[in-house]
């Protein structure tokens, strides 16, 4: 790969909401692979381009895998002069690279422009998240919820058309439709995502409900019980925004597997 073909792929990523690392030879002396060269690393390990191939790059893959996961940027030095070094390599020289990661924005998908619908996007963005609205109503009819989200997709089906979209994998999923059959819908084509938050809104009465029907066709005990319904945390509140904020509150703790709980008394 050229360097306007790694562009295209940093763009690409982008556009589909994945994190990814560049490693970069920054530094080349004696005998390597390569003197100069630039990769893309992704998060499951696949990449594009090459710095010479061989153990260096296997390790390279594997320091930038890491650098994706803890979000940091890092500078690794490779010895190739001898087995025992951290390499393993012979070529009789040694080289540097430059690895930086490029963490994708939190995607929230929100299934529902309703009022509640709306005041998550609006926190959701605030905080970093990345959005996507999915409705089955007319522009005019939703047109500011619309203009409040990142990304707006219009569908008949719920359920067939929700399945069949590609959603990065670890998206955040919030449930809110305008009828209890399209919430219904919409959870049985979002179980189907490799999700790292579900959520939906509605009573107690109305998931058992809606789980014995979404059990009947085939969805398991062990899929339904990682939904978060009713959604939110228990901080109080009626109003589409106080709503908002208990559920944003959630994802949060979610996304971080943080305890929740006050702060007072902890040493922080």
């Amino acid at each position: 790969m050229n360097a306007i073909d790694i562009v295209k792929e940093q763009a690409a990523a982008y556009d589909a909401g994945k994190s990814y690392a560049v490693v970069t030879i920054v530094h080349s002396d004696g005998s390597t692979p390569r003197s100069s060269g630039k990769m893309i690393v992704y998060a499951d390990g696949t990449t594009r381009g090459t710095i010479g191939g061989g153990a260096v790059e296997l390790i390279a893959i594997k320091d930038a895998i890491k650098c994706i996961e803890n979000g940091a940027n890092a500078y690794k030095e490779y010895d190739l002069t001898s087995p025992s070094s951290n390499t393993g390599m012979t070529c009789g020289g040694d080289m540097s690279v430059l690895i930086e990661a490029f963490i994708a924005k939190p995607l929230l998908v929100m299934i529902g422009a309703g009022h509640v619908g709306a005041a998550v996007m609006h926190i959701a963005e605030f905080i970093g998240y990345d959005t996507l609205l999915i409705d089955d109503r007319a522009d005019e009819q939703i047109a500011d919820k619309i203009a409040a989200a990142g990304h707006f997709v219009r569908v008949k089906d719920f359920e067939a058309e929700i399945k069949a979209m590609d959603i990065p994998d670890g998206a955040y999923y919030v449930i809110a439709t305008h009828g209890h059959a399209h919430d219904g819908a919409a959870l049985a084509g979002t179980l189907s995502k490799n999700a790292a938050y579900i959520g939906m809104i509605g009573s107690s009465k109305k998931i058992a409900a809606l789980f014995a029907k979404l059990t009947a066709q085939g969805a398991s005990e062990e899929q339904l019980s990682t939904v978060y319904t009713p959604i939110g945390l228990d901080i109080g509140g009626e109003t589409p925004e106080e709503i908002a904020v208990s559920i944003m509150a959630q994802i949060q703790q979610v996304r971080y597997d943080a305890p929740g709980g006050h702060l007072k008394g902890k040493d922080k």
